[in-house]
């Protein structure tokens, strides 16, 4: 990078300082800090939630897996788009509708409010090692674009600005960066992908220069085989239902059919997306065929490919995605302290000033441990490693007691929750780190477990008669403010049209499942069965969300 690059960059910084910086005076209550006044509309939330799905973990360490073991990572934000259009249709429209903040809250009002406390203080620090694992792939790209190599200066850089817009103008500053940086982060995607397939020989270069199979989607053997397809469609459920980052954004809708269209168009919009960081790290494989560390992959082509001028725009265009990402995350941490320990144990006579200012210190403390935390990603194994760890081991469980029980089963309690809970986690654990199992089995190892032990444990212990659990199922019908609105939702479709793209979507998701199942027989038919149901899934999501 030159200087101009330099100035481009330290422009784009300033900018979003000032955007973000200026949403200060927007924040009125904590409603406004937490979930912009639940005031946005489904092409915003669509943006910020492409945002939200896209940033440098994508860049930087699902391409250096894709120059590693080939194209199958491409599923990993694949098949979390199709569970983002699972959510936005079936889930998050009851979350909506009890006009929660947080998935901590939704667990006080299912279990206790001991489970709530519990899983709180798990994810902030979950969240906050999330955040270190993006900033860590951001310096990985930065030490190498810019040739700056202080691990430290590129951490403050990168984390300082992001911290303080969001510490004032709250989710209000993250939608509206978020609509920026995603444009951003588009275009200088799209400048990347061309220069780096023509050095390669576009798409016949790649099949006839890369290792046999590093173009099958789903392979019948490997790290990243149709287990590996199967098991992160379940991590993608599990993430696009109980996320925070994600969830929080989705809690900001104007209404409930809003959620649905906006989760629904974010999946969609960002599908394609995912060729724009998994193609480049293709063709350096072809490129740099020995790199030691796979995650500099990207950023070497940046390095080495792109004319000065252009490459200060590109860096602004990753660097949105980094901003983008980070924002969400921190504004969620503030939320669950604020919301589910401040507010509810700690000082349950706070006035909404004292929320925003402890939601604010949160923001910069969890800034803080974002920070630490990207010095601990290396020992992890790299990024994907470090995420994919954390998720199937802490994530899984959560999603077992909140949505499967949690909207499934009403006869499960607060003491089945917390030993599911519990012993999914150390299931995880054990299969991980003791007996060396891979992410794929770890997956199904914590939700089993999970699975298992929440029925037993409830059903021998005393049954729960709590009002609000009545309250939960009411809200998968409909709510007064929808009706009071006239803009109804269904989630099980009564019209026609709605029931035809429901069929239409149960369609894509069969066909999806029999083409990664057949992967396990090495069939060619395999990947072609695959892409063509979740485009067909796509489809009917769509059609779901305008019908009723």
């Amino acid at each position: 990078m030159n200087s101009i690059d330099y100035l481009i960059v330290v422009a784009f910084l300033g900018m979003i300082f000032f955007v973000g910086s200026i949403f200060y005076k927007w924040i009125g209550n904590s409603d406004d800090f937490y979930l912009a006044g639940r005031n946005l509309t489904p092409f915003i939330l669509a943006a910020v939630l492409a945002a939200t799905n896209i940033n440098l973990y994508s860049f930087i360490g699902q391409s250096g897996i894709a120059y590693k073991y080939g194209i199958p990572i491409i599923w990993q934000t694949w098949t979390g788009n199709m569970a983002m259009v699972f959510s936005g249709l079936f889930v998050i429209p009851i979350f909506r509708r009890l006009r929660i903040r947080t998935i901590p809250e939704f667990l006080e009002m299912r279990y206790s409010k001991g489970v709530r406390t519990l899983v709180a203080v798990i994810w902030v620090f979950r969240l906050a090692f999330w955040l270190g694992v993006i900033l860590y792939t951001a310096v990985t790209a930065a030490q190498i674009i810019t040739g700056l190599h202080s691990f430290t200066a590129l951490v403050l850089i990168l984390s300082v600005v992001v911290i303080i817009y969001t510490m004032l103008g709250g989710m209000w500053s993250v939608a509206f960066t978020d609509v920026i940086q995603f444009i951003l982060m588009l275009g200088g995607a799209l400048i990347l992908l061309p220069i780096a397939m023509s050095y390669v020989g576009w798409w016949p270069g790649l099949i006839a220069k890369l290792p046999k199979d590093s173009l099958t989607l789903v392979q019948q053997s490997g790290k990243y085989s149709w287990k590996f397809v199967l098991a992160i469609f379940l991590l993608g459920i599990e993430w696009a239902c109980v996320d925070q980052g994600l969830l929080q954004r989705a809690f900001g809708a104007e209404n409930t059919r809003t959620v649905a269209k906006g989760l629904v168009l974010a999946a969609i919009i960002t599908t394609p997306f995912a060729l724009l960081w998994n193609l480049p790290g293709l063709a350096a494989r072809i490129i740099f065929p020995h790199l030691a560390n796979a995650d500099t992959a990207v950023p070497l082509l940046l390095a080495h490919f792109i004319p000065n001028i252009i490459l200060g725009i590109i860096v602004v265009g990753l660097f949105s995605s980094q901003l983008s990402a980070t924002s969400g995350n921190l504004n969620g941490i503030a939320t669950v302290f604020a919301s589910d320990i401040y507010e509810n144990v700690l000082n349950r006579k706070a006035t909404d000033k004292d929320v925003i200012l402890v939601a604010r210190i949160i923001t910069i403390l969890a800034g803080i441990a974002m920070i630490a935390f990207a010095y601990a990603v290396p020992v992890l194994g790299g990024a994907v490693n470090a995420y994919l760890t954390v998720i199937a081991i802490m994530d899984m469980p959560l999603f077992i007691i909140a949505v499967v029980y949690g909207l499934l089963w009403k006869r499960a309690n607060w003491q089945g929750a917390i030993g599911g809970y519990f012993s999914g986690a150390i299931a995880g654990i054990i299969g991980q780190y003791f007996f060396k199992f891979d992410f794929n089995l770890t997956t199904f190892i914590s939700a089993g477990a999970a699975l298992v032990v929440t029925p037993i444990i409830s059903l021998i212990t005393k049954k729960s008669t709590s009002v609000t659990v009545d309250n939960i199922w009411k809200a998968k019908k409909t709510s007064e403010e929808e009706s009071n609105s006239n803009n109804v939702y269904n989630i099980i479709p009564k019209t026609i049209p709605g029931k035809i793209s429901l069929s239409i979507l149960a369609l894509g998701l069969v066909l999806f499942l029999v083409g990664v199942i057949l992967g396990s027989e090495g069939l060619e038919l395999a990947s072609i069965l695959s892409v063509s149901g979740m485009i067909l899934y796509f489809i009917g999501g769509l059609l779901k969300a305008y019908t009723n």
